[in-house]
């Protein structure tokens, strides 16, 4: 294993990046969908899941009054374009979904005669997603550069909607960069944790380690104002 050095990470995009929230993406997040999906691929009785909350080969970490982070930063991204909404359908039909458990081509454990259509499986909806193209997005980690080249090759995409082929990676370039011995910083951090010299930080409740969806997981931090 390499010794841990200040690196950049810099992602381009064959396609527009969805992204329907002001909520960061981070680098350790992504890093941690990679491992989890290596453990997966390589079967047994392992959780996944668990294997990808140490990330210990991949990036060095950081410790202060009121928790840990590793040292990785969210993604900045490079707007190559305005934003475009995408009106996404899907519609309930319960006749046809009847006429198919009648004919055999959808198994139902128990016999149903109701569809609900405003949640579950058959929920139709109407939204706008949100996306963009992007000229980069970048990061800033301490990490092995070897280890994370391997690692994020696993990667397909960022944001959401990539099973739609939305933000499908073009490349990922881990090169040194010295800034990153502070840029790192540009991240959610304990509130005992000094940031990036000249970013105004704000209190927030949020979640130090991925999973960041997990609501239970969120503690008293504080967050970096970015323009």
């Amino acid at each position: 294993m390499e010794e841990m050095e200040p690196l950049k990470v810099t992602f381009t995009f064959t396609s527009p990046v969805v992204r329907d929230s002001e909520y960061p993406i981070y680098l350790d997040a992504l890093l941690a969908w990679c491992v989890a999906d290596e453990a997966e691929s390589l079967g047994g009785d392992v959780n996944a899941w668990s294997v990808a909350d140490d990330l210990s080969h991949l990036l060095a970490l950081a410790e202060a009054d009121g928790g840990w982070v590793w040292k990785a930063s969210s993604l900045q991204f490079a707007p190559a374009s305005e934003r475009f909404m995408m009106n996404m359908i899907r519609c309930c039909d319960p006749l046809l979904y009847m006429d198919g458990i009648d004919r055999g081509r959808i198994d139902v454990r128990r016999e149903r005669n109701i569809i609900n259509s405003g949640s579950g499986q058959e929920r139709a909806y109407q939204l706008l997603v949100p996306y963009q193209w992007m000229r980069k997005a970048e990061a800033w980690c301490i990490g092995d550069r070897e280890m994370l080249v391997e690692a994020l090759a696993r990667l397909p995409g960022v944001g959401k909607l990539t099973r739609n082929g939305f933000g499908a990676i073009r490349t990922v370039t881990v090169e040194p960069d010295a800034a990153a011995a502070t840029q790192w910083q540009l991240r959610v951090l304990p509130v005992g944790m000094e940031g990036v010299d000249g970013c105004q930080y704000v209190p927030t409740l949020q979640c130090l380690r991925a999973p960041y969806w997990k609501k239970t997981n969120r503690v008293l931090a504080k967050e970096p104002v970015l323009l």
